[in-house]
């Protein structure tokens, strides 16, 4: 396209070597075919194209590296030189490739030298399609691609794909057809018969899909469906305000211009379900990216390591034009110990930053933060990193808790006629994750006490706490 000469490719970590000078020498070598022929023919000398792949293997930032040799400084040194030194080539295109440009020694970025930066992204739509029409197009030519198999479905279905899981993923299916044709016992056999008439299927891609290509920045749906096992129990009216809300924060992350991103914070007392509401306000926005960034996950990290990990998680998101990232139990994630009280700044400083920090242009970023401990939030000054805040309440009145057990369907209508003698026109003051415990705990009572249910009375300030027994 350039009407250049052959690209040269490198391989980064080719260019090093354990002899002294060598790499600097493998740098040099690389430019003297340029440098020959811009003494011999001047301004009439062809285009020379260089190609770097895992450049930050070599061009790492000088002075970082903990040895007493410095080999990467100096290469740096001599790769700078020959780009934009004392005699500066008027015939060459350095392309450098990464995926760390963090780690690239920033005198390399400068004007002059690889001073042009583009992101290649994830493919949208459109791009998947041509991959996939790439990657399909020998099955079709050796027609191996069954007629029931649409490339554009397939490129709907695999939001937040990058090119190689693409690959990955039409060569699982072609793997998956295969397998069909393989009997397992105590020897493999191929039918031979099918084989000769073997074609990839849309099942075999659906197939692959499901149990075999999960995209890096994507949805894992393992990561969130053990917060909601037990599934969302609507026993009244505040539980479904807050799903309501959520769902009109949704839309409006997708839909705003003027909001790239958008935080809600839910807050309330332990038990109430606010993780398993942040849960499914996320897993029904049907983003292509949610990641929960939970304290569970980072037991046993330090301060560094645990805001690395959290940062990594909203980098990721970044990089997906539509991503919910769920920060669950933040009080937790800070080290918070109400004697003291103690916690950690650096954490703290680090998700206020991640919290305020507006997504890439193009980008749009829903966050969800969980919290029983309001007032402690309240004190750090981390409550205004939010757009708004929901209160997420326990179950505070029979009538609610008669509710939450019509819904369970734990209980016969005899027994839920007692509870409700018991509770009626009464305050309760009980968590549904609780309530959930409780039950599960009469239920195994079940056969060994006789036909009625209690409601045992723990009351302070006119609260009560239930237990159930059979």
């Amino acid at each position: 396209m350039l009407n250049a000469r052959e690209p040269k490719v490198v391989n980064g970590p080719e260019i090093l070597n354990k002899y002294v000078g060598e790499s600097e020498a493998n740098i040099r070598k690389l430019f003297a075919d340029a440098e020959e022929e811009q003494r011999r023919l001047g301004a009439n000398s062809g285009l020379h194209i260089i190609i770097f792949d895992e450049i930050d293997a070599i061009c790492k930032q000088r002075g970082s590296m903990a040895g007493s040799t410095g080999v990467h400084d100096t290469v740096v040194n001599q790769l700078l030189s020959k780009i934009d030194g004392v005699e500066q080539l008027n015939n060459i295109l350095v392309i450098g490739m990464t995926n760390r440009p963090d780690l690239i020694d920033e005198a390399l970025l400068r004007p002059g030298r690889l001073e042009v930066k583009m992101e290649i992204g994830l493919p949208d739509e459109k791009g998947r399609l041509q991959i996939l029409h790439i990657h399909t197009a020998r099955m079709r030519g050796h027609q191996l691609l069954s007629a029931d198999v649409d490339i554009k479905e397939l490129a709907v279905e695999t939001k937040n794909f990058s090119g190689a899981e693409l690959e990955g993923l039409v060569r699982a299916a072609q793997s998956t057809a295969m397998n069909r044709h393989i009997k397992a016992s105590t020897k493999v056999e191929v039918d031979m018969e099918k084989a000769e008439s073997l074609q990839v299927t849309r099942g075999d891609f659906l197939a692959s899909l499901e149990n075999d290509i999960k995209p890096a920045f994507g949805t894992n749906q393992e990561d969130y469906a053990s917060y909601i096992m037990n599934g969302i129990i609507k026993w009244g009216d505040p539980v479904t305000r807050v799903l309501d809300d959520g769902e009109l924060l949704v839309q409006q992350t997708k839909n705003s211009d003027r909001t790239p991103l958008v935080s809600v914070l839910l807050e309330g007392p332990p038990h109430s379900g606010k993780t398993a509401l942040a849960a499914k306000i996320a897993e029904e926005s049907n983003f292509p990216f949610i990641k929960i960034c939970s304290p569970d996950k980072m037991i046993g990290f330090s301060e560094t390591a645990k805001c690395q990990a959290m940062k990594k998680i909203f980098d990721d998101a970044y990089k997906s034009q539509l991503s919910c990232v769920v920060v669950d139990d933040i009080e937790r994630l800070l080290d918070y110990v109400p004697i003291g009280p103690r916690f950690s700044n650096l954490v703290l400083q680090a998700l206020l930053v991640l919290l305020k920090k507006a997504p890439p242009q193009g980008r749009k970023l829903l966050i969800i933060g969980t919290t029983s401990r309001k007032d402690v939030l309240q004190e750090m000054e981390m409550l205004n990193a939010f757009s708004t805040t929901i209160h997420v309440p326990n179950i505070a009145t029979g009538e609610q808790l008669l509710e939450a057990l019509e819904l369970l369907g734990n209980f016969k209508d005899k027994e839920r006629t007692t509870i409700a003698q018991q509770v009626k026109g009464k305050k309760v003051w009980i968590g549904i994750k609780k309530l959930l415990m409780l039950i599960e705990m009469s239920l195994q009572l079940s056969d060994q006490v006789n036909t009625s249910y209690v409601c045992g009375v723990e009351s302070e300030s006119g609260a009560f706490g239930l237990i159930f027994s059979d």
